[in-house]
């Protein structure tokens, strides 16, 4: 496998259905299971936890990075015997930018309004031309159709391009989240 460096961005909260901490489970097993390198935004709740510690329990490597404030909310100290390296930083912009850097690639599970401002990160990235790494949603219980509808809305309103609907890949089966990557890191050698 070419990729050694996945960074996840998640919910720091469980959310609903007992399937997003299933398959947040499961991809982090995965991860491990293909000796592959997580990097996460260090938290020790919700599917941000689950992912961590699956991929820990299951013998993997896990880099959190984090900034201070969010020490309080997400609780990376729950974490210690988790994470193989945390890095703090001091702003949201120059953690994001370390976790882009670092990471080959990316996956984006369910959460909140940080998950999807990762997200939109990432495509603006990608669409700029300022990295072509791979951007995988998991589409678990179909959370992502309605921000895809938004997506669709912009493209029908003129303010985006139907091509950039192939800025992410979207998945509905965890199982299908590291082939998805591969193929897309074969195609950008």
């Amino acid at each position: 496998m070419n990729l050694k460096k996945l960074c996840v961005f998640c919910g720091s909260k469980d959310g609903i259905s007992p399937k997003y901490q299933k398959n947040a489970t499961r991809l982090g097993q995965l991860i491990a299971q293909n000796d592959i390198e997580l990097i996460y935004g260090a938290g020790g709740t919700g599917l941000m936890g689950a992912v961590a510690n699956a991929c820990k329990q299951n013998g993997g490597r896990v880099v959190g990075m984090t900034i201070s404030h969010l020490f309080k909310i997400e609780r990376p100290d729950l974490m210690k015997d988790t994470i193989d390296e945390i890095q703090v930083y001091q702003k949201m912009f120059a953690r994001k930018f370390a976790m882009t850097s670092a990471a080959q690639a990316f996956c984006i599970l369910p959460g909140g309004i940080g998950t999807v401002d990762e997200l939109v990160e990432l495509m603006v990235l990608k669409q700029l031309g300022l990295f072509s790494k791979p951007i995988i949603v998991l589409n678990i219980e179909n959370f992502f159709n309605p921000f895809r509808q938004v997506v669709h809305h912009m493209i029908d309103q003129g303010f985006m391009k139907p091509e950039h609907l192939d800025l992410v890949k979207t998945v509905d089966n965890v199982e299908d989240v590291l082939p998805a990557i591969e193929e897309a890191l074969k195609k950008t050698c």
